[in-house]
């Protein structure tokens, strides 16, 4: 139906393959016009719009009014939580329970648990990684996200950083309950990156429409 919101769990291919292509190309982008989803999907802006509208009544996706200079103020479309959970979120209703019952024990287990988590993912990486130059460490770290589903892309905003833009978090449902989970991918990707200063410099958690980290070498 027109307006019927996904049902519980539901994965991306529940919706029409027009609508897949806009949904992803929104996920992509962080946040998209609709000008923009025009010329990605190759549909003319008029059958974006009503597409839209859909899964807007869906509540896939929502929008804000952006004015820059005079006329209208263009719609930029971003995806709602509900729209964020069509994608792999990594067995999060399982996670979230395991580590709310360990954080129910007491405050001191659930940073054990974490820190565990820490030394397991970068022990899995870090012989690999490690024996690696720099950049190609960074390349390293890139290919682990793309593997795990965070859709990463990298960003030069200046000749001495880089930035690693992570346009899906396949923990977002799991961080948005323990957000100690957010700090735990921060140590694990300065352990796996030395000689560099890691800053997470967006958040989704803090409402930023994408995770980004900022790679900069300390010499």
């Amino acid at each position: 139906m027109l307006g019927s919101e996904p049902p519980q769990g539901a994965s991306i291919d529940y919706l029409s393959p027009t609508r897949q292509a806009l949904v992803v190309a929104i996920k992509v982008l962080g946040e998209a016009t609709t000008d923009q989803l025009a010329r990605e999907t190759f549909l003319s802006p008029g059958a974006v719009r009503q597409h839209l509208l859909s899964l807007e009544a869906q509540g896939i996706v929502t929008f804000t009014k952006v004015r820059e200079g005079p006329g209208r103020p263009r719609h930029v479309f971003r995806l709602t939580p509900r729209g964020e959970s069509l994608f792999p979120q990594q067995s999060a209703d399982l996670a979230v329970t395991l580590l709310a019952a360990i954080r129910g024990e007491s405050p001191g287990v659930l940073d054990r648990a974490v820190a565990a988590l820490v030394d397991s993912q970068v022990q899995l990486a870090e012989g690999h990684l490690l024996t690696l130059a720099r950049d190609n460490r960074i390349v390293g770290v890139l290919e682990l996200f793309e593997r795990s589903g965070y859709f990463p892309r990298v960003e030069l905003p200046d000749d001495r950083s880089t930035r690693i833009v992570l346009r899906h978090c396949p923990l977002l449902k799991l961080a948005a309950e323990i957000p100690e989970v957010c700090e735990a991918e921060c140590a694990v990707l300065r352990a796996l990156l030395p000689g560099m200063t890691v800053e997470r410099v967006e958040h989704r958690l803090a409402g930023d429409p994408l995770c980004t980290y900022e790679l900069t070498p300390d010499e």
